[in-house]
C-alpha cells in the first residue's frame, strides 16, 4: 500500500478519535467500539513501521519518529496542565480538557489511556532504534 495512504488513513482515524473523544459513551457497546477504533488508529502507523523496517526507509522512520515524539511530548504537558488546573475555574479545566482530547485523541476515546500512551511509546522506540 502507498505511504500516502497510509498518512492520509492515519489522519482520518486521527480526526475520528479526536472528535469521538468528546462524546461520553452511554452503553458498554459503545465503549468497546470506541476501544476498538482506538486501536485501529495505530495499524496506519504499525504498517508504515514495518514497511519501512521491510525496505530500510530511514526518512519514514525519522517521521514516525518525531510524530510519536511529539505526541508523547504534548500529551504529557496537556495531562500535566490539566492536572495543575484543579484549583483554577471549570472553564479553564474544561477547555484544558478539550486540548488533551485533541492533542492525545486516541488516549481519551480508548478509556484505557496507559494503553495508548504504551503503543505511542512503543512506536517511538521502533522508529528511533531504526533510524540509523
Amino acid at each position: 500500500m502507498k505511504k500516502r495512504i497510509l498518512y492520509i488513513t492515519w489522519g482520518v482515524m486521527y480526526a475520528l478519535c479526536a472528535g469521538l473523544g468528546f462524546v461520553a459513551p452511554k452503553t458498554d457497546a459503545q465503549k468497546v467500539a470506541l476501544m476498538l477504533l482506538s486501536l485501529v488508529f495505530f495499524v496506519p502507523p504499525a504498517w508504515l513501521t514495518v514497511d519501512a523496517l521491510r525496505v530500510k526507509d530511514r526518512k519514514t522512520m525519522k517521521i514516525l519518529g518525531w510524530i510519536s515524539g511529539l505526541s508523547l511530548g504534548l500529551t504529557t504537558a496537556a495531562y500535566i496542565a490539566n492536572l495543575a488546573s484543579v484549583t483554577a475555574s471549570d472553564g479553564v479545566g474544561d477547555v484544558l480538557y478539550g486540548l488533551l482530547i485533541i492533542i492525545s485523541a486516541p488516549m481519551v476515546s480508548m478509556g484505557a489511556e496507559l494503553m495508548s500512551l504504551f503503543l505511542w511509546a512503543c512506536l517511538l522506540v521502533v522508529s528511533l532504534q531504526n533510524r540509523k
